[in-house]
């Protein structure tokens, strides 16, 4: 794998890590203050910040497969959490 594969796959990595967080953050406030605007919010922006990655994905090459994957592991890991702080 060639240097310049390896600086993608790391950004990708740090993106979906930024992703996943900002996800975990969204669940922890809404677990904590039960406030609906809140939850609306935190909702429409991290299905917003998704979609932008999503298009960025395209524009960049990255196969589905690759895609795929990374989308299965940060459901798993949100759902997971979701079901923690439930």
């Amino acid at each position: 794998m060639n240097d310049e594969k390896k600086s993608f796959y790391l950004y990708m990595a740090v993106g979906y890590t930024g992703l996943l967080l900002i996800g975990l953050a969204a669940i922890r406030y809404i677990s904590v203050f039960h406030d609906t605007l809140g939850q609306s919010l935190a909702l429409f922006g991290f299905i917003f910040v998704t979609v932008y990655i999503r298009f960025a994905e395209k524009k960049l090459g990255i196969s589905k497969k690759e895609s795929i994957i990374s989308n299965a592991i940060l459901i798993v890991v949100l759902f997971a959490f979701w079901l923690y702080f439930k």
